[in-house]
């Protein structure tokens, strides 16, 4: 658990998504861990994808080509 206060929600459901989340979890992790490592992935995943999005577009400009 981190070491800022968790607020104590409620969130509804589906059963399959509880077991879902619930399935992702290891030894000794929390809900709020295994949601919170959900989270950090898809924020990668989407700079991933931006990234890969502006490269494919040709959007992209090498630093070395930008002048100060």
């Amino acid at each position: 658990m981190p070491s800022q206060e968790c607020a104590t929600k409620r969130i509804p459901v589906c059963p399959s998504t509880w077991e879902a989340v619930h399935g992702l979890r290891r030894p000794g992790q929390t809900f709020d861990d295994v949601i919170r490592q959900l989270v950090r992935e898809e924020n990668r995943r989407r700079l991933y994808d931006e990234t890969h999005r502006i490269m494919e577009e040709d959007d992209f400009v090498p630093l070395s080509e930008i002048k100060a």
